[in-house]
């Protein structure tokens, strides 16, 4: 038997690992060991432990890592002393693959103990760009930590195989919130009002906004920018989530925090939905605001059109239905009222792929070989040409 660690840091990753866990522990030949991090583990952003635990998931380690200071120097202060501990629930687990998704700090920290540990890393979603965030030289570090890579489409794939990554261990195997959303029976309005006490009337915005230290802006002035812009659009009432725990999100709750007392008839605020109260909740609203990955990922799959705000996700796929307006409150309320207004959006799953990532990932994860330590040797292109 195999035994897979699977990291989860928030509550937007383990939505989209929640279909693997599941893979993994249907199948006789894996054994899963859950570790809990991040902001999993901190009150402030709504402990979201107990939705893994609600979902039936035993979390093999739960480590916390975050010491509730946002600036630089603390930050990178929690990274480093956050690697040891990762060592140290790797040791105990023992795992035989290491399993981690995307670009956080979270993600970063635990591969650098793995791969000291010669524990094999599996990263999902390589190969992508984020240009205005931080986070492209993490997925990027990520992507040459690790040994098994499941890219959600061919270019990210491509790209991937561009650092150096041997084309037969870098699978397609598509995004994982396409399955994420087979699997789930979304709420109805009425449901998700109801269920969060929250309005949802005719018309809404779903907004979410992450600090982001290489934007076009300081993240307090986008954060303004973006509220500014949504009040001024008239009759629009503004359904905002929590922040992530990121450089600078102290100051941009705070004003979150200030606008939704200063505006209660028009604004309802939402610690953490959950993916499922999430994604109903967005399925309901007639626009999604902010920089989330959410308004190039969830939106244009559930066919809601979106405006993206900053450089956060600069050099993803960027559908039809998602409006990049300059970063003033000018232009955002225009794009806004322009994305009201349209009547219909079409659905773009084509440039993520069908659904199936969790199935063909526990597939991969049992039958490939992965040798321990794991080398790997660099995979030049031999003069084929780079392309963006």
């Amino acid at each position: 038997m195999r035994t897979i660690a699977v990291l989860t840091g928030t509550r937007a990753d383990y939505g989209l690992l929640r279909g693997l866990l599941r893979a993994i522990e249907d199948d006789p030949e894996l054994a899963l060991r859950l570790i809990a991090t991040g902001t999993h583990l901190v009150d402030e952003f709504g402990r979201t432990s107990s939705e893994i635990e609600a979902d039936g998931f035993a979390v093999a380690a739960a480590v916390p890592i975050w010491t509730g200071c946002d600036d630089r120097l603390a930050v990178a202060a929690d990274v480093g002393a956050a690697i040891p501990r990762y060592a140290h629930a790797l040791a105990e687990i023992a795992p035989d693959v290491l399993v981690v998704l995307g670009d956080r700090l979270e993600a970063f920290a635990a591969a650098t103990a793995a791969t000291i540990l010669s524990v094999p890393v599996a990263h999902i979603h390589g190969g992508e760009v984020t240009e205005g965030a931080m986070d492209d030289a993490l997925r990027h570090s990520l992507t040459k930590m690790s040994y098994l890579h499941f890219a959600s489409t061919e270019d990210h794939r491509r790209r991937v195989i561009q650092l150096g990554e041997a084309p037969d261990r870098v699978y397609a195997h598509g995004a994982p919130i396409v399955d994420a959303l087979d699997a789930l029976e979304l709420l109805s309005k009425g449901e998700v009002e109801r269920r969060f006490g929250i309005r949802l009337p005719e018309p809404t915005a779903l907004v979410t906004f992450h600090p982001a230290v290489m934007d076009a802006a300081e993240p307090e002035v986008l954060v303004d920018e973006l509220l500014h812009g949504l009040l001024a659009v008239n009759g629009l009432h503004m359904v905002i989530t929590g922040s992530n725990s990121d450089i600078g999100t102290a100051d941009v709750r705070a004003r979150i925090a200030a606008f939704v007392t200063e505006h209660p008839d028009r604004v309802d605020f939402v610690e953490s939905f959950g993916q499922l109260g999430y994604l109903s909740a967005m399925s309901s609203v007639a626009v999604v605001a902010g920089n989330s990955s959410s308004t190039v990922l969830e939106a244009p799959v559930l066919g809601v059109p979106s405006v993206l705000i900053g450089d956060r996700q600069k050099g993803r796929p960027i559908a039809e239905s998602v409006a990049v307006p300059r970063p003033d409150r000018h232009s955002i309320a225009a794009a806004v009222r322009a994305a009201i207004e349209r009547t219909s959006t079409t659905v773009e799953t084509s440039i993520f792929g069908g659904s199936g990532f969790a199935e063909r990932t526990a597939t991969t994860l049992r039958d490939a070989t992965i040798p321990r330590p794991p080398r790997k040797s660099f995979h030049d292109l031999q003069g084929e040409p780079a392309h963006d």
